[in-house]
């Protein structure tokens, strides 16, 4: 390339300096440029994998890898299961067994999982455990962080006994940084939720450069998602790309939509918003508003041309859907739910320590185990009795207390508990949001089994709750500080169990009647047909068919009401999105304790209540 003229007249030196000068105003321009067209923030991809045992004697080898990441937890996740997949190479000629412990962090409550991994010889193992980040994460756009440590033990089953042993402290953080000028805010700019994105849709908003809503985001990739919701569950919201969806495997796909029945959100980048393709992909139903809903999330598809600024009026921008995500309410709300709301809606009082008692109690024996029984019982000429006396006014002090302490608190433990079951008949499953509080007294064991798949999480009571451990011991039983004698406890469960259970509607509009497939009766019916009019029933029994009789708008409202006093963001935000929706119903359920998720069986559920909602399947009538 020539020279230009006006650089010839300079010496050789001086030409070189103006050169090297003139690239560097180039490449800030040129970083400039990029930064003021592009809103969305570029961030690495979060999988990590850490080879955590490799020991050639015995030819084995342990890696763990997370897909939300390791060291950092993707931007944008919340309460819920870090879910770390284990792989167990064992090329030895015995059985090795792998055990998993880990503590909490300082400050922390948290899920902790004991499982034990077998792999026999010559095998490989794959194991997937889930770990719940717990109370420490507060608002996802502030820094958290959280310590974890995990000593594995790995031990030959038969032959020579040689023990190998790694332990490995594992930091989890959550901390947002802002790429690529370095900047490391503790918080984001206002109006800005971090979000989990794949790399596709992140290529797909970083070409477009249009005017969209700041993000900051971790990409994550769809072929490594795991193929339960659980491993799901610390998502807010995802947005991914149609090319993503068809990546995903048929198990990961349903763990995602299970994921959205319980509140997430998704956003899809397709190439064409065409109903017809989409459908052809295999998402979700559109219903008759054009949404597509699964139970309490939604997955919102939008066309690729509509990122760019010169997209036509018509198409729904990605702004739109962004803001309509950041205006609802987040999973990260949940840490604020206590239970305490409940507990007084329910009958519980605060539970006040019996001050006078006490101290009426300690004066009475500090009276009768010393003067009483040094003068009296073990007087003058009898100073050897004290020797017998003393322990006999200890044991009948505590046989007191202990007498007390079952009149006052009895055994096993009372509580209120109210069950939230979301219908989805096109997948034949049914999502449960569960929140409780629980009282207890005398408690004769606290561990308990996990009947089904579910994430549960303690919620602070008052002061709040301390660090502890709170196992789930190879994914079958919970034990450790999850209950605890004379003790307030509040928790908040999810599951996702399969069912066909729907409510049918049969016959002309202007007298329908009504069949439920659900496998509990009905205590009462409300339903919003498709021309926005409100019918009701009830009792109804499982496989009866009613007529249904007309009702008014405000019933429902009422019943609304009541299902968000005092209830946990999940369940309100589940209530909110369905509410007045055409084409659903509302069944409050006869035999709650049938749909709830069991915990300790010596609680007594005082006040317990389960509703189903969920669209209703058309039938004209057989």
């Amino acid at each position: 390339m020539s020279r230009p003229k006006a650089m010839s007249v300079f010496p050789p030196r001086v030409r070189r300096l103006l050169c090297s000068l003139q690239r560097s105003a180039s490449a800030l321009v040129v970083m400039f440029l990029a930064c003021a067209s592009a809103d969305v923030v570029p961030a690495a991809p979060v999988a990590e994998t850490n080879q955590l045992v490799t020991d050639t004697a015995q030819s084995l080898s342990v890696e763990v890898r997370g897909w939300l990441g390791l060291g950092e937890i993707a931007k944008g996740c919340s309460d819920g299961y870090v879910p770390l997949q284990f792989t167990v190479l064992n090329g030895g000629s015995t059985e090795a067994v792998i055990s998993l412990r880990c503590s909490p962090g300082y400050g922390l409550v948290a899920t902790m999982p004991r499982t034990r991994i077998v792999a026999p010889p010559g095998a490989t193992v794959r194991s997937t455990v889930y770990i719940g980040r717990g109370q420490g994460a507060t608002d996802p756009g502030v820094g958290i962080s959280s310590v974890w440590r995990l000593g594995l033990y790995a031990i030959p089953g038969t032959g020579p006994r040689r023990d190998v042993e790694c332990r490995v402290e594992q930091s989890f953080s959550g901390a947002p940084t802002m790429a690529p000028l370095g900047a490391t805010p503790t918080t984001p700019p206002a109006g800005v939720v971090p979000k989990v994105l794949t790399a596709a849709a992140s290529r797909r908003l970083t070409e477009a450069r249009g005017s969209l809503v700041p993000l900051w985001y971790s990409e994550v990739d769809p072929a490594t998602a795991p193929e339960d919701w659980r491993g799901w569950s610390m998502l807010r919201e995802l947005v991914l790309t149609d090319d993503d969806w068809t990546t995903l495997s048929t198990p990961a796909r349903r763990a995602m939509l299970e994921w959205l029945a319980l509140g997430g959100e998704a956003i899809l980048i397709a190439t064409d918003a065409d109903r017809e393709r989409l459908d052809r992909l295999g998402l979700p139903a559109a219903q008759s508003d054009g949404r597509r809903r699964v139970g309490a999330g939604e997955l919102i598809a939008i066309a690729t041309h509509s990122l760019r600024p010169d997209s036509p009026a018509d198409v729904p921008p990605f702004e739109d859907a962004v803001a309509e995500l950041a205006g609802r309410p987040g999973v990260s709300s949940d840490t604020l739910w206590s239970g305490e709301g409940l507990a007084r809606q329910s009958g519980f009082v605060e539970r006040r320590l019996p001050a006078v008692a006490i101290l009426t109690f300690l004066a009475l024996l500090a009276i009768i185990a010393g003067p009483v029984n040094v003068l009296l019982l073990a007087g003058r000429g009898r100073p050897a009795r004290i020797f017998w006396t003393t322990p006999a006014i200890s044991l009948t002090a505590t046989a007191l207390l202990l007498g007390l302490m079952f009149f006052r608190d009895g055994v096993g433990g009372a509580g209120s508990r109210r069950t939230l079951c979301l219908l989805d008949p096109d997948r034949t499953s049914m999502a449960v949001i569960q929140e409780q509080f629980s009282r207890t007294g005398i408690l004769l064991g606290t561990s308990f089994p996990i009947r089904e798949p579910s994430w549960m999480q303690p919620r602070p009571v008052g002061s709040g709750r301390k660090s502890g451990e709170y196992l789930e011991i190879d994914g079958e039983r919970r034990s450790g500080d999850w209950f605890a004698g004379r003790t307030d406890q509040s928790f908040t469960l999810q599951a996702v169990r399969p069912g066909r259970a729907q409510i049918e509607l049969i016959g002309p509009a202007d007298a329908p009647e009504v069949l439920s497939s659900l496998e509990v009766p009905i205590q009462r019916l409300l339903l919003c047909d498709e021309e926005g009019r409100w019918w009701k029933t009830g009792p109804l029994g499982a496989g009866e068919r009613r007529r249904l009789e007309p009702a008014e708008e405000r019933e429902f409202q009422a019943v609304q009401r009541d299902l968000v006093s005092s209830a946990s963001p999940a369940r309100r935000r589940a209530v909110e999105r369905l509410s007045g929706l055409k084409g659903y119903a509302w069944a409050e359920v006869a035999e709650p304790n049938r749909l709830a998720i069991a915990t300790l069986d010596a609680i007594r559920w005082t006040h317990d209540e389960a509703w189903c909602i969920g669209p209703f399947v058309r039938s004209e009538g057989r």
